[in-house]
């Protein structure tokens, strides 16, 4: 705990006493959204005290209170609108902040601040609203630059345990052009994407069985960056770094920076990590975290005094308010599997804030398959005829007072080898990259062939192949480089081609096969020429997204120049479009199909978008 002050006291240049102090003796121990809501309380006026006094961003304080604030409020607690809208503000433009690229935040660190801001505007973008979209594209714009060739994003200042280094840099340029992605639907973001979670795959791997040794926030930023950048709660190296955090987990149900000792920073990050990675509250790892937190709070809602106090808040903060109105859990099918023929779930919701829990359902892909009274359900899936591809599997509660709490996971029917086919155009040549999803076992290649793209624009796989390489299939990110030049080093003509992506098994056959159409050019000289087409499906009354619907650009003659599937954001986007009227077709198994005409044209965004 002492090392914990003296840390604390250099990063943040105030002294700084760190003191625990649990409940009165005799006293009741608090539920632990009742303290996750004083906390939430203290954290936002604090904060807002904070910047108020010293007018300026502080990169960690207004970001990680924003982040804290963004889940708290989409977990259903009431967060104070004038602090929140104070924070915003602060983020945005005090020195340093989103719009003021040529500053200087308060640290004196404009990559640190650049990227926590980035990290904090994606949870906000992603739990709160939109409003601040625009801010979040260019912030996650300028990151990029950040980006090694190895895929680590590291920033310009590490003082323990507030900046921690180039894991916890690259998890939060992870979960910003996660969130970008998510709301743009324009996948320039996921080759960076791929290669951030190559990189936090590859570290995570290297401490083999020496992981207990590991700085805790390492492990727990590994963690958090591979499940942003898309890793499944299931998978063999997020399984690995949940168990070692769980080995940490002190005798009194705390976790603290230096093995022996407990504290709220370390104990609301770990919670807050194994919540990310799937534990239910009733977890008894995350109970008894959460149990430490609410027994070490103090009577203003806090955790200690001073900057310390803030910055302890943040991350306890972050891991009690991971408890919603209701605990969902449901059992028969984890995250990423590739469908049985047939699975049993359960759905099981337990009330947390007083009210009762009225129904449970149980949803594919947004349809309901089943429901019940109470608290619990158990339901037999037939997946037969379950089309191939991604899918969403739901469990829904709704308490007595109309809220509602949900749990998801994604699975995978049929031959689905990899998803999210993305590229980039960069000074080595155009980045092309994929997430590998199994299923378990499956061995062979992936096969990329870049062909020319006809005259019209579209993406078949039809044109002449130009380039063509291979690499083994393996779990995760996988990516490739149509290079700048040729084989004889004549530079490539910059022109629109078509990247399929195929996996041929090890009998040789193919099995999967996506394309995407791209221009082998900078971004400014494909907005220049082409004309893009965007927009996001949702659901009337709480516009939640549309995910997984078919989306087609079909042009004037009737034909599908382009096709894609909203994403969990409910986006879409197709660039590289010729000018000239469209019209954009939506349609999703079980609901209605719709379409809407749009017009292409140079330098400009056409938006479609549809409310089921």
């Amino acid at each position: 705990m002492r090392r914990l002050a003296r840390r604390l006291t250099a990063t943040l240049g105030l002294p700084v006493c760190l003191f625990l102090t649990g409940s009165p003796a005799g006293a009741v121990e608090p539920k632990v959204r009742d303290s996750a809501q004083r906390g939430v309380v203290y954290l936002a006026r604090s904060a807002a005290d904070w910047q108020k006094s010293n007018n300026c961003y502080g990169c960690h304080v207004q970001a990680v209170t924003l982040e804290g604030l963004s889940v708290g409020k989409s977990n259903q607690y009431e967060v104070p609108k004038k602090e929140l809208a104070a924070l915003v503000d602060g983020i945005l433009h005090l020195p340093g902040g989103a719009r003021t690229p040529g500053g200087i935040s308060h640290s004196g660190f404009p990559r640190t601040a650049k990227i926590f801001g980035g990290a904090a505007l994606a949870r906000y973008d992603a739990l709160v609203d939109g409003a601040l979209s625009d801010d979040l594209l260019t912030t996650a714009k300028a990151m990029l630059a950040f980006q090694k060739a190895d895929g680590s994003v590291p920033g310009d200042h590490q003082s323990y345990p507030v900046t921690a280094g180039v894991v916890q840099a690259t998890f939060q340029a992870a979960q910003t052009w996660r969130q970008a992605f998510a709301r743009s639907g324009d996948d320039v973001w996921l080759p960076p994407l791929r290669k951030a979670e190559s990189f936090l795959t590859a570290t995570a791997r290297g401490w083999k069985g020496e992981v207990k040794a590991v700085y805790l926030q390492d492990v727990n930023y590994a963690l958090l960056g591979m499940l942003a950048a898309g890793a499944a709660k299931g998978d063999d190296t997020v399984s690995v770094l949940v168990k070692a955090l769980e080995a940490r987990q002190e005798k009194d149900g705390g976790f603290g920076f230096t093995p022996g000792t407990s504290d709220p920073y370390a104990t609301g990050q770990t919670v807050y990590a194994l919540r990310q990675a799937g534990l239910a509250e009733t977890d008894d790892r995350v109970a008894r975290g959460l149990q430490w937190l609410t027994r070490h709070q103090q009577a203003n809602g806090g955790w200690g005094a001073g900057g310390a106090g803030k910055a302890e808040a943040m991350w306890a903060v972050l891991g009690l308010v991971s408890v919603d109105v209701m605990s969902v859990a449901m059992d028969g099918v984890r995250d990423g599997q590739h469908v049985a023929p047939r699975h049993t779930l359960t759905v099981k919701a337990e009330e947390n804030s007083g009210a009762q829990v009225a129904k449970v359902q149980l949803m594919v892909d947004d349809r309901e398959v089943a429901q019940a009274k109470g608290g619990g359900l158990t339901f037999t899936w037939d997946t037969a005829g379950l089309p191939t591809g991604r899918h969403t599997v739901d469990a829904v509660a709704t308490n007595a007072k109309g809220q509602v709490s949900r749990r998801r996971v994604e699975v995978y029917a049929g031959d689905v080898f990899f998803t999210q086919l993305g590229t980039r155009f960069t000074d080595e040549g155009t980045q092309v990259s994929v997430r590998a999803v199994g299923p378990e076992g499956a061995r062979g290649q992936l096969v990329l062939k870049v062909r020319e793209a006809d005259a019209k624009g579209g993406a078949a796989a039809t044109g002449k192949v130009v380039y063509e390489t291979t690499q083994p299939l393996a779990q995760g990110p996988q990516a490739f480089v149509f290079s700048a030049k040729d084989e004889k080093g004549k530079v490539r003509p910059a022109a629109r081609y078509v990247a399929e992506v195929a996996f041929v098994d090890a009998q040789g056959a193919s099995k999967q096969t996506e394309t995407a159409l791209f221009l082998h050019d900078s971004p400014e000289a494909q907005r220049e020429k082409f004309g893009e087409v965007a927009g996001r499906l949702e659901f009337k009354g709480d516009g939640r997204a549309q995910a997984n619907a078919l989306v087609e650009l079909v042009d004037d003659e009737g034909r599908v120049v382009q096709q894609a599937r909203s994403n969990e954001g409910g986006s879409y986007r197709f660039k590289n479009v010729d000018p000239g009227k469209y019209k954009v077709r939506f349609s999703k198994a079980g609901f209605e199909k719709k379409e809407a005409p749009v017009e292409a044209a140079p330098a400009s965004v056409a938006g479609a978008s549809a409310s089921y």
